[in-house]
């Protein structure tokens, strides 16, 4: 009788190959104790709002971690159904314990699970944690684009709200004392598919919470910075002023600068939105005494004595439409292409005061797409040789970018 032959039913560990900046990198996964063999990161992003930086216990980063949006219903999920993404972890050398570069969240989670399910059916079940292995010659630049591609261009519990992006951003663009950029902002800009001056524009604004920090000078107020960050980034871009309050060069401006950041301070703007009406608060000095008198939330008032100025231009912007509907509806006036060209060319300077440096290109292409799915047969017979020339001219230009240069060339 022949023997029966021994096969070896254990599966192989997995194998990511991904592709992390310029290379390719395969990446295999192990199971790791989640007390044993990792460390959490002290330098995290994440936390870096709550803690400065320097060397801190695995109690004080688990406790911090703890706090963070997302973290009750991750556990929720990650209590029922496990973990279901490995995290990335490194080291430098076979000596250390592997450091989580990314999954800190999970890592944390598992640990408390652990501890509360010691004994019964689920004991030991959150004693492992599924990890990614990053090679011990896997660079900062590279660690720097895997946290931009996953946390940057992520959303939900993955996203790390706009302070801590700028943060990142500035730290990773930005020359600073004894230590050099890690690339440049058109590089960043490419790794996370953004433009590049949604990069400056934030790495700019984190320049701005730098110096709020500085005038605060207290313990906290990096957390201050933080949770008024988009009110900051709002007001480092104001029309006029802001230019000013960003010319750290200029002694001229210092005084200007600190009577913004005490306002910021002593929480004179309710929401971010307030601060677009800077200029029109500094060019009035009763609204500007009341802005700096400590009154808490006294922009959003003031900055509706400004909306309803009727000789405002927000307020006759937003009286346009109003206006043409009731010239339609009286049928007194008759509109031509070359109002509504007017109208358009106005929505692009507005459009690109908004989002400087970017092209209002995304709103005229769903435009655009929107009169094609709506054309009739009228519409098709109106139009002349020239103009259906013209469009597939430029049609033909725009099929050829997207064939070498769009995401799925």
């Amino acid at each position: 009788m022949t023997e029966a032959t021994v096969i070896d039913m254990k599966p192989r560990p997995r194998t990511y190959i991904e592709k992390i900046g310029s290379k390719e990198w395969e990446l295999p996964e192990a199971d790791l104790s989640v007390t044993d063999d990792v460390a959490l990161w002290s330098d995290n992003p994440r936390l870096q709002t709550a803690l400065m930086a320097g060397v801190h216990s695995e109690e004080t980063l688990e406790a911090e971690l703890q706090r963070t949006n997302g973290y009750d219903a991750l556990r929720r999920s990650i209590e029922d159904l496990g973990q279901m993404e490995p995290i990335y972890v490194w080291r430098a050398d076979d000596t250390a314990k592997y450091v989580v570069l990314e999954g800190a969240t999970r890592v944390c989670i598992l640990r408390e699970l652990n501890r509360k399910h010691m004994q019964g059916k689920k004991a030991g079940k959150f004693s492992r944690v599924k990890a990614k292995i990053l090679p011990p010659h896997f660079t900062e630049v590279e660690r720097a684009i895997l946290l931009a591609r996953i946390h940057v261009r992520g959303s939900g519990v993955r996203a790390w709200g706009r302070y801590i992006e700028a943060k990142f951003i500035y730290e990773t663009v930005e020359d600073r004392e004894g230590r050099r950029a890690l690339m440049s902002p058109t590089e960043m800009a490419g790794y996370m598919e953004k433009s590049v001056s949604w990069v400056t524009r934030l790495r700019d604004a984190y320049k701005f919470a730098l110096k709020f920090v500085e005038h605060v000078d207290t313990d906290d107020a990096e957390r201050l910075a933080a949770e008024n960050f988009s009110t900051l980034e709002e007001i480092s871009k104001a029309n006029t002023i802001g230019s000013q309050l960003r010319d750290y060069d200029n002694a001229n401006h210092d005084g200007l600068r600190a009577d913004v950041f005490e306002m910021v301070r002593h929480n004179a703007f309710k929401e971010y939105r307030d601060a677009r009406f800077l200029k029109d608060f500094h060019d009035d000095p009763e609204k500007w005494s009341q802005l700096k008198s400590g009154e808490k939330h006294v922009a959003s008032r003031l900055a509706m004595d400004v909306k309803t100025n009727a000789s405002s231009t927000k307020a006759k912007i937003a009286a346009i439409e109003t206006q043409v509907q009731r010239a339609i509806e009286r049928k007194d006036v008759e509109f031509g292409e070359e109002d509504v060209e007017a109208l358009q060319r106005t929505a692009t300077r507005i459009y690109e005061h908004v989002h400087p440096g970017v092209r209002p290109f995304h709103v005229a292409l769903k435009n655009a797409s929107r009169a094609l799915g709506e054309a009739t047969l009228l519409d098709v017979k109106a139009l002349s040789l020239e103009t259906l020339a013209e469009f597939r001219e430029a049609l033909d230009y725009f099929d050829g970018l997207v064939s070498r240069h769009g995401k799925g060339a």
